[in-house]
């Protein structure tokens, strides 16, 4: 449906007639110039829409229901961001709840609730445009918006954010598997194990060629402990000999010193 609500209403229409129902009337080819009244307009409305007259009149009132859970202020269907086939779909799915038909046709029984936004209260206003709450239709519609999940944008934005977050954190782990199987790969090339530890050398060989290398039969062995024996003893030999040489020294010179100072004793008596 195209919305002409921007164009300028004809200025010969009826005083209470409202914006919407100009465009839905102009829309069907009605001259609203020629009626006198809301009630004349909207006859000619239904007379045209024929069967589909009350669909579109659910679709208004359904819309209407949108508008007042979202707390929105939009003037036409279109501020809904529903497209027209999406907001004929929730009128049918409320007029195949039993009751509501009936209901909708007793709240808008006055022609200026009938196709145009209204408005939602605890009581109604009907020459302010204000429905109330408490009616079946209102109670229909609303569960019917609720169940789709349209009643709340801000909810809605809440909901693609959090599955665009979860989508990102999958793409993130599979990142990361990519990355360690192509480390894991590398690794393996490199002579790594899987688990990126160093490769094991085997050290039983080393071990054995070692306790062969330090092994000796008993005649070596023997022998290695004479040689052993003998330098301690050159080495003892040698530092008695040291010892005995120092000593003769320190006699040798004792006695000098001794005979220098008689002299010297003797030289300043004579």
């Amino acid at each position: 449906m195209t919305d002409n609500s921007n164009s300028n209403p004809n200025l010969d229409a009826p005083v209470s007639l409202h914006p919407n129902q100009v465009s839905v009337a102009v829309e069907q080819g009605i001259d609203v110039a020629k009626l006198s009244s809301t009630q004349d307009v909207v006859e000619a409305i239904d007379s045209a829409l024929g069967e589909a007259a009350e669909g579109e009149r659910a679709r208004w009132f359904t819309i209407s229901v949108l508008r007042h859970l979202r707390k929105a202020k939009w003037a036409t269907p279109q501020g809904s961001d529903l497209d027209n086939e999406r907001q004929k779909a929730l009128a049918k799915n409320c007029l195949a709840v039993e009751g509501f038909s009936a209901s909708l046709r007793t709240v808008t029984k006055d022609a200026r609730s009938k196709f145009r936004i209204v408005s939602f209260a605890s009581s109604k206003k009907i020459e302010r445009g204000v429905l109330a709450t408490g009616t079946k239709a209102y109670k229909i519609a609303a569960a019917i918006i609720i169940e789709a999940g349209l009643s709340d944008r801000q909810g809605e934005q809440a909901n693609n954010k959090a599955s665009l977050k979860e989508k990102t954190e999958s793409q993130r782990s599979e990142l990361k598997d990519v990355e360690k199987t192509v480390v894991g790969r590398r690794a393996n090339r490199r002579g790594y194990s899987k688990h990126g530890s160093i490769p094991v050398v085997d050290a039983r060989g080393m071990t054995s060629e070692k306790n062969q290398a330090v092994s000796m039969s008993k005649e070596e062995f023997a022998a290695l402990e004479a040689a052993l024996s003998k330098s301690d003893t050159e080495i003892i030999q040698q530092n008695w000999a040291d010892q005995q040489n120092e000593d003769r020294w320190s006699r040798i010179l004792g006695l000098m010193a001794g005979v220098g100072f008689f002299l010297f004793v003797a030289l300043l008596f004579l």
